[in-house]
């Protein structure tokens, strides 16, 4: 009998973390699973670590040369999964035993969905935060979005607590193996939505998403706008008739480009105005603006009313 579920997990040098991750899905009470291991030519230790996990629903592939986030090693173990439905789960991060016998009972309740996503905790060390979404929408017990949802409810989806159909994902095209060191899946969640019957969020957290991990990319690799302006999202932009999705694409790059602009504040640097030339002209642009502005200020203010406080 072919698995339900094909588990892609890539793996570049997060030896410390495998087998935490890597036991959570092989202790999954529904069995009916096949773990897709993919080494991206690690050199910690964790290629040898591999072999030691003995479970003949494992599948160990490997690549000569690591990939920009992974996505190109998800992609093989996209080419390999014998399942019908993909999930993806990151070497350092971890699910609890139920998520794919509820993501199962989910299927089977709802016949025309393709992609189901859950909420997830962001941990670190003893300390675990539910994700903005799962708490916003705490008393319903899934879901039903669509993309315009995707852009103006909190953050919806995330890598590590995602089940999507193969035949989806492979119809959408897969992850982009070039252009991308970050955001590559932000692009792909939005083409498969766009293909989609049916998109469920189970509301009830049920992945880790282990921040303290190494060798993360987050922490490794600076984030960068490209996701925000992909040809598909800009395509959607200039020809849908639906005004309320554009609008809420034009309004979430705007809040995206305010964040990285306003980080950069806080951390004493100058506003950006190459960044600010690039947000969408609408109230909240102007709203966006006048924020930057006073938080400028309101910070270049700070040291001296300490000084004269210390008077």
């Amino acid at each position: 009998m072919a698995p339900a579920f094909s588990i892609i997990t890539p793996v570049y040098n997060k030896l410390p973390h495998l087998e935490r991750s890597i036991q959570s899905v092989l202790k999954q009470t529904h069995q009916q699973l096949e773990l897709i291991l993919i080494d991206d030519a690690s050199t910690d230790g964790s290629a040898e670590k591999l072999f030691e996990f003995e479970d003949e629903r494992i599948k160990l592939l490997s690549r000569s040369a690591p990939g920009a986030g992974g996505y190109a090693a998800r992609n093989v173990g996209i080419a390999h999964a014998t399942a019908e439905w993909l999930c993806f789960l990151d070497a350092d991060d971890e699910w609890q035993p139920e998520v794919l016998e509820t993501v199962n009972k989910v299927i089977q309740d709802n016949p025309d969905v393709e992609l189901v996503c859950w909420g997830w905790y962001r941990t670190s060390g003893s300390t675990k935060t539910e994700d903005r979404h799962t708490r916003k929408f705490k008393d319903e017990e899934i879901r039903k979005f669509n993309l315009k949802d995707f852009f103006t409810d909190p953050q919806t989806m995330w890598m590590g607590a995602i089940c999507v159909k193969k035949q989806l994902i492979k119809r959408a095209g897969t992850f982009p193996e070039s252009g991308f060191k970050r955001g590559g899946d932000f692009d792909t969640w939005i083409r498969c939505m766009i293909q989609s019957k049916e998109n469920i969020r189970i509301c009830k957290p049920m992945s880790y998403y282990h921040v303290d991990s190494v060798n993360m990319i987050t922490k490794n690799v600076e984030q960068t706008l490209d996701f925000l302006y992909t040809p598909h999202l800009l395509h959607i932009v200039r020809t849908t008739q639906d005004a309320g999705l554009r609008d809420a694409i034009l309004k979430f790059q705007n809040k995206c480009l305010y964040q990285v602009i306003n980080k950069k504040v806080y951390s004493g640097r100058p506003i950006n105005y190459k960044l600010v030339s690039k947000l969408n002209f609408n109230k909240q642009a102007v709203l966006l603006f006048t924020k930057l502005h006073l938080n400028r200020i309101r910070l270049s203010l700070a040291p001296t009313s300490r000084n004269v406080s210390s008077h």
